[in-house]
């Protein structure tokens, strides 16, 4: 398990606003963290894929798309702060976030 410092967790959200802002083609400033990306923004699983992709390769990490979704069953994606968290969760835990409960 890697320490997830507040450091980390800054650069995490925003890797993960600068991707949205880019990839909807809306201003960074117009995502907060209760902006849902799927409803205002216009995100789709692919963007969501390209994301975890994205993640894997800057922080060296081997982490399955399967074990994102099964955590993914238990704690949606309804925010951005939603989005954040699970991305921090998957740089701490990896494949293991699939046994973490919400």
């Amino acid at each position: 398990m890697k320490e997830i410092t507040e450091a980390i967790r800054q650069e995490i959200k925003d890797m993960i606003f600068d991707y949205y802002a880019e990839e909807c083609e809306v201003d960074r400033d117009e995502i907060t963290m209760e902006t849902n990306p799927q409803e205002e923004l216009g995100s789709d699983s692919l963007m969501f894929v390209e994301l975890v992709e994205l993640t894997a390769d800057k922080y060296d990490l081997d982490i399955k798309l399967q074990s994102i979704g099964k955590y993914m069953l238990k704690a949606p994606l309804n925010t951005m702060a939603d989005v954040v968290d699970v991305f921090c969760k998957v740089y701490q835990y990896g494949n293991d976030i699939v046994n973490l409960s919400e």
